[in-house]
């Protein structure tokens, strides 16, 4: 007769599977937002570098 594995053993091994699974997404998910944070941060200096000087350079003349 071939010996059979407890049921325990078994919800042990599909629950390692999800735990990695979730590992995955988890990762996937914090490298886009990385992602997204960079490019939030890029268009972000592209348009403050467009804006105009507040305080002039030159003395204002009366």
């Amino acid at each position: 007769m071939i010996g059979r594995r407890p049921r325990t053993d078994f919800l042990a091994d599909t629950a390692a599977v999800v735990r990695s699974d979730e590992r995955l997404v988890l990762l996937f998910l914090l490298l886009l937002s990385l992602a997204a944070l960079v490019v939030f941060l890029h268009y972000t200096t592209l348009i403050l570098d467009g804006l105009p000087d507040p305080i002039p350079t030159q003395p204002l003349r009366p």
